[in-house]
C-alpha cells in the first residue's frame, strides 16, 4: 500500500478510531476534547471546520477503494466536521448573547456543559437519522418538500450533509436552551 493511499485510510477512519464499535462517536468525542481541553476552543473548531471544507471530500473519494460501501461507517471526517460545526456554532453564540452563567457544581464549568449538551444532541440526531438528519442522508425517505429542496446531490453530499443537518439541529436547541436559561 502506496504511503499517499495508506495517508487517506488513515485520515479517513481518524487512525483507526472509524474501524471501531461506534467510530463516529469516538470521533465527535475526540472533537469535543480537542474543545473541552483548550482554553479558548474557536480556534481549534474553526481549524477543523476548514481543514474538513477543503480536504474532506478529496480524502472521501480517495479511501473509497478499501470500502464496500458509498457511506462507509469507518469514514468518521463526516462526523468530525458536523461535531466541529456544531460546537463552533454555540460557542459564537455563547459569546453573542454572552455567557450565561448556570449554577454548577465546581467541577464542571458553563462552557463544558453547553460543548457536552451539543455533544450528546449531536450524536443522537446523527445516530437516530430524526427528521431532516435522515431525509437529507436518504431522500426516498423525505416528504416531497424535501425532496424538492434538492439537498443532497452526490453520494459525498449525503454522507456529509446528515452530519450538517445533526450540527445545525443540535446547536440550534442548544442555543435555544441558552436563551430560555437566560431569560428566566
Amino acid at each position: 500500500m502506496g504511503y499517499k493511499i495508506n495517508i487517506n485510510y488513515q485520515l479517513s477512519t481518524l487512525f483507526g478510531l472509524g474501524r471501531l464499535p461506534g467510530g463516529g462517536t469516538w470521533a465527535s468525542l475526540v472533537v469535543l476534547l480537542s474543545a473541552l481541553l483548550v482554553k479558548d476552543p474557536f480556534d481549534i473548531l474553526l481549524f477543523l471546520c476548514l481543514s474538513m471544507t477543503i480536504f474532506a471530500h478529496s480524502i472521501y473519494k480517495n479511501s473509497l477503494p478499501f470500502f464496500t460501501s458509498k457511506d462507509p461507517k469507518e469514514f468518521v471526517l463526516d462526523e468530525v466536521f458536523g461535531m466541529a460545526l456544531a460546537l463552533t456554532i454555540v460557542n459564537v453564540s455563547s459569546d453573542i448573547f454572552g455567557n450565561i452563567a448556570f449554577n454548577l457544581p465546581d467541577y464542571i464549568n458553563n462552557h463544558q456543559l453547553v460543548f457536552i449538551t451539543t455533544f450528546i444532541l449531536f450524536r443522537i440526531f446523527d445516530i437516530s437519522k430524526i427528521g431532516p438528519v435522515g431525509w437529507t442522508e436518504d431522500q426516498t425517505t423525505a416528504p416531497l418538500w424535501w425532496k424538492n429542496l434538492d439537498i443532497a446531490d452526490g453520494e459525498y453530499s449525503r454522507v456529509i450533509g446528515d452530519d450538517i443537518v445533526a450540527a445545525f439541529l443540535s446547536s440550534g436547541i442548544v442555543i435555544i436552551l441558552m436563551l430560555m436559561y437566560g431569560w428566566l
